[in-house]
């Protein structure tokens, strides 16, 4: 909720102990109020939903073989799974509220980034594909109410010891790239629009097709 002016929880929030001040209290901004204090949440979780926030794995069969990952890889999650889907960030963000039934947030490309990333995951370019346009990911301007307000202290330009970008590698990657995914490449193609909703890039030099691989 809205405890004073700034998006938080309230069971770690301090209240004012001058008796003489008013502390006021609301629910979530920008967000349907169902009753008093409690905040319509449905479309938040659907976006979460979205992103198909699971481990997804191509041809092992459920149950049969543990799932490895090297403690460099796990350490590349540290400051993603913490957090705990409050809707503190994403109900600050002002690119949030315009655009709430598009644009995706940063708490959910926060958590996609953590499945993106995740080196046990096998669908990557996949997880990319699906905010492949011009709204879920793009609307991002680093305004950066999203960390000031994480009740977590995420941050949602760097995270971890390895400082990778998160919000910020996603859709730069969207941006530059476009997927293919016959060839599990991202190509990026001067001549072409990488979205039927963007102009054509005016570039006339150059190579034709570049591609990137995504890092693991």
């Amino acid at each position: 909720m809205n405890i004073g002016g700034e998006n938080t929880l309230a069971c770690i929030s301090r209240i004012d102990t001058n008796t003489s001040k008013t502390t006021k209290i609301y629910p979530l901004p920008h967000m349907y109020v169902i009753r008093d204090l409690v905040a319509d949440m449905n479309l938040f979780y659907e976006q979460y939903t979205f992103i198909q926030p699971w481990l997804q794995k191509k041809s092992l069969a459920l149950g049969e073989k543990q799932l490895h990952q090297s403690i460099k890889e796990r350490e590349k999650l540290d400051g993603l799974y913490e957090c705990i889907l409050c809707a503190c960030c994403s109900t600050s963000c002002p690119s949030y509220w315009w655009n709430a039934d598009k644009y995706l947030g940063p708490a959910v490309l926060m958590q996609a980034y953590r499945w993106i990333i995740d080196s046990r995951d096998d669908y990557p370019m996949e997880r990319l594909h699906r905010m492949h346009d011009h709204y879920s990911a793009y609307k991002c301007h680093t305004i950066m109410n999203c960390t000031k307000t994480c009740p977590k202290a995420r941050n949602f330009c760097y995270s971890g010891r390895f400082s990778i970008p998160i919000i910020t590698s996603i859709y730069s990657i969207l941006t530059r790239l476009r997927l293919s995914v016959k060839s599990k490449l991202f190509l990026l193609d001067t001549k072409r629009s990488p979205h039927p909703n963007r102009p054509s890039s005016k570039r006339t030099s150059g190579p034709v097709f570049s591609c990137y691989v995504l890092p693991r």
